[in-house]
């Protein structure tokens, strides 16, 4: 496989395909003759070794998608990538601006704790960007989408151990002036209105300038207000100046803006306990019966669920070529900030809530690599540098409403039926009515933390022989985390009750009431208090692989990687030990205090072993197939228990499986693709670990993804040509909560994508109709515990469980024009 070879990736769509030379035939020798021969496939070139590399020489398992085969997929962000690569889930919960994971082969971090860090990275024009959800933007103009598989740490650093998300947008054009224009309009009130102008500048250099705007109504409707929630209000827009400064120097500088405001992200009852009646009885409604895919709720109006994000960056690139080497220089700065409300009850009793300026997330970072890469004899080599900082600031406060006190007096005998007790003020000593009030609870949680890490990295590839190469990489990391932490609540029941239940011993078998409903550790005040801590990891990754061209168009492969997640601090007052629990021990009671080390947790590690064969056959099938193995030690759990989230560290947890990618050119009109992964990602069956997760599946894991495609494309007239494209996706079951409660089980479904369409031969017009999830197939994101709604799960529970849904059937038509 030295020679250049063409290859596509699965799920590449026409339109990148058909701008290429177009191959004939079918992946069975009998059925040759029945398709005429046809010209090959163009060759996809990739950057997944931070060199430019046809991505059927890269001994990874990567998968590439063009920017016509992620618009006609309707991908616009990273949410939507899934419906085209097997071995990728995504998925929100609470909050797309914290809450949208990435799974690679099973692996992703749960939830929407930011202490904690993505194992699937996400570059953006070679920019880091610190979490999954920072990278939820509309892209703009893309030239590819990598989707890198396994452990690559060696070159892309900490925070890659499942895999990573390259995505590289189309940079200037130095030749010509051209520009284009695109109105989507669909149901929901959708529409979005994108455009774009690129040519030379000055100098030789070229600009680039992208924009995008997007509306939609909400997806849920609150039957109290008749608000619609879960809508997208959003815009991009990105400049860019690149080109060559000098024969041995060229630059690329991008700038770019995002707002978001929206009303984001309420859920739906799925399982309703026995609470729904003091619901009720507070003058609160939940949707009993459930029907969740009926996607309606009941939120309070005097709360809601609004969420804007407000971010920007810059970056240069300089590539510099020394005569040794190229030197590569990327320097980029990013601020991101997010504000957000919630009714975090998700009823319309006023219970709990987020108030508007009291949950925010910032991000500020700046970060530096510095590259020099080259060829001496058989060896391709590169030596790098990377440094980042990263200021992080979460401030939360979550509050109780006017009807809390109300609603816990009614929980109080089911939680402790001894002695019939039913007033918090029983165990307070407070006055009936005043016990909890509205406003009352946390008012100010406020984490800062500041990171530095800097790294070096050697990657090189030793060409042994014709047939046969060698790849080593090493990386060594060192990182530093500062956290200060300042907690301030209003909560006097809490104190007045703890003291209380230390001097009456009558009142301890209330313990459990008063940790629950009184002590909650959404706002304990015991835990008030100031903080500091620092962590500290040092950590080796790196890579070896051996490859060999079998034929000149069939690679093989094995490697080994090893990779790691920082480890770093809980952001949640929840994380804390709680000095309340001092009484469920006979005196002498032990002294717990709280202190930041409650909230540190450890790095994460993986060593991971693949085994796999690219090949074309026939010069019109490709098939690229891996076999792997990853173990992952001290794996960071991040669970949700209703009132807060709690961070652990397991012992081990492991992936296998298989993946298979096969792209089919017909005809000269019509084109099959198809992917398959098969994922048994499970946790070890140690007594380290929780019985309730011992040998089980990961969150979010199902054992088998199957993705297909087909497009057909004919000329109608001497100038116009037909299309229609499908895309299908096949997800098995899966449990989407961290805890693996049954209710929170996601039965097997499958979507479907569709579009059909004409454009012009000369490419000025297109238009098209498309429909996405157009069988309207109902499925659940992520099922959770609805706050302070019961305990248990499986016969015997009184939990009330909600759901975050998957988008339902939309439908639109999108004319674009080229100039």
């Amino acid at each position: 496989m030295r020679r250049t070879r063409a290859f596509l990736a699965v799920q590449l769509q026409p339109a990148t395909i058909a701008q290429g030379r177009a191959a004939g035939g079918l992946a069975v020798a009998a059925l040759l003759a029945a398709f005429p021969a046809a010209a090959e496939i163009d060759e996809i070139v990739v950057v997944a070794q931070k060199r430019e590399q046809s991505l059927q020489e890269v001994p990874i398992a990567i998968s590439a998608y063009g920017a016509d085969s992620l618009s006609e997929a309707g991908v616009r962000d990273i949410r939507d990538l899934a419906v085209l690569s097997p071995s990728l889930v995504l998925s929100s919960s609470q909050s797309e601006t914290a809450g949208t994971v990435a799974r690679i082969r099973g692996i992703g971090t749960t939830g929407d704790n930011l202490g904690l860090e993505s194992s699937v990275a996400v570059f953006i024009d070679g920019v880091y960007r610190n979490r999954n959800n920072v990278a939820l933007t509309d892209l703009g103009e893309i030239e590819r989408i990598e989707v890198l598989r396994g452990p690559q740490g060696t070159l892309f650093g900490k925070n890659a151990s499942a895999g990573v998300i390259n995505i590289i947008t189309k940079s200037p054009d130095l030749d010509a002036y051209s520009a284009h224009a695109d109105a989507s309009f669909g149901n929901y009130d959708y529409y979005n209105l994108s455009a774009g102008a690129t040519g030379p500048a000055f100098g030789g250099l070229g600009f680039r300038l992208d924009g995008t705007f997007t509306k939609r109504d909400g997806f849920i409707d609150d039957l109290a207000s008749g608000s619609e929630y879960n809508d997208r209000d959003r815009y991009l827009l990105r400049a860019q100046l690149g080109g060559p400064i000098s024969d041995d120097l060229d630059l690329r500088l991008i700038v770019d803006y995002a707002n978001r405001d929206e009303t984001c992200c309420a859920s739906v009852s799925r399982v309703v306990g026995p609470t729904a009646a003091a619901i009720a009885a507070v003058g609160g409604k939940v949707v009993n019966p459930p029907d969740p895919y009926a996607r309606q709720m009941y939120s309070n109006p005097q709360r809601g669920y609004d969420q804007d994000v407000e971010e920007w960056g810059a970056s240069a690139e300089v590539n510099w070529d020394i005569g040794i080497g190229t030197v590569t220089s990327i320097t980029a700065y990013r601020k991101w900030d997010s504000d957000r409300s919630q009714d975090i009850d998700f009823t319309n009793a006023d219970i709990l809530y987020r108030a508007p300026g009291t949950y925010e997330n910032n991000f500020e970072t700046f970060s530096q690599e510095l590259r020099l890469a080259g060829t001496t004899g058989p060896v391709d080599w590169l030596l790098g540098a990377y440094y980042i900082n990263e200021e992080l600031t979460f401030i939360d406060a979550v509050r109780t409403g006017n009807a809390y006190e109300g609603y816990a007096n009614l929980l109080l005998y089911g939680l402790n039926p001894v002695g019939g007790l039913t007033q918090l003020s029983t165990i307070t000593g407070m006055a009936p009515g005043s016990v909890f009030v509205d406003g009352r609870g946390a008012q100010s949680d406020h984490f800062k933390q500041d990171a530095d890490s800097w790294a070096l990295f050697t990657h090189n590839i030793w060409n042994i022989s014709d047939d046969l190469r060698l790849t080593i990489g090493l990386r060594y990391t060192d990182e530093s985390k500062d956290l200060d932490a300042r907690l301030v609540a209003d909560n006097p029941a809490c104190t007045a009750a703890a003291a209380r239940l230390a001097a009456v011993p009558a009142l301890l078998p209330y313990l459990t009431a008063t940790a629950q409903l009184v002590c909650t550790p959404l706002y304990n005040s015991l835990v008030d208090g100031s903080y500091a801590g620092t962590h500290d990891d040092e950590e080796w990754s790196g890579t070896i692989a051996l490859s060999y061209d079998i034929t000149a168009d069939w690679l093989a492969y094995v490697s080994y990687g090893r990779g790691y997640k920082a480890g770093g601090f809980n952001l949640d007052r929840a994380g804390f030990a709680n000095p309340l629990m001092a009484l469920a021990f006979p005196p002498p009671r032990p002294v717990i205090t709280p202190s930041a080390r409650d909230l540190e947790f450890s790095n994460e590690t993986v060593d991971a072993y693949e085994i796999g064969s690219k090949s074309r056959l026939w010069d019109f099938l490709t098939l690229n197939v891996a076999a792997f193995y990853e173990e992952f030690d001290d794996f960071q759990l991040n669970s949700f228990t209703g009132t807060g989230f709690t961070v652990s560290n397991l012992p081990k947890v492991t992936s296998k499986g298989v993946e298979l990618e096969v792209l089919a050119q017909l005809t000269d009109s019509l084109r099959l693709q198809g992917g398959a992964a098969y994922t048994d990602a499970r946790y070890d069956d140690g007594t380290d670990t929780p019985a309730a997760l011992r040998s089980q599946r990961l969150t979010n894991a199902p054992f088998w993804v199957v993705t297909a495609a087909a497009t057909w494309e004919q000329p109608i007239s001497d100038m116009l040509t037909g299309f229609v494209h499908g895309n299908f996706r096949f997800n098995s079951d899966m449990n989407t909560g961290s805890d693996l409660d049954i209710e929170k089980e996601q039965s097997s479904y499958a979507v479907v994508d569709a579009g059909l369409g004409f454009r012009t031969n000369d490419n000025r017009w297109v238009f098209e109709v498309w429909g996405n999830n157009i069988f309207d197939r109902d499925y659940a994101q992520v099922v959770f515990d609805a706050p302070l709604q019961g305990t248990g799960t499986g016969p015997g529970s009184t939990q009330t469980f909600n759901a975050f849904l998957g988008d339902p059937a939309t439908w639109g038509m999108t004319v674009r024009v080229n100039f």
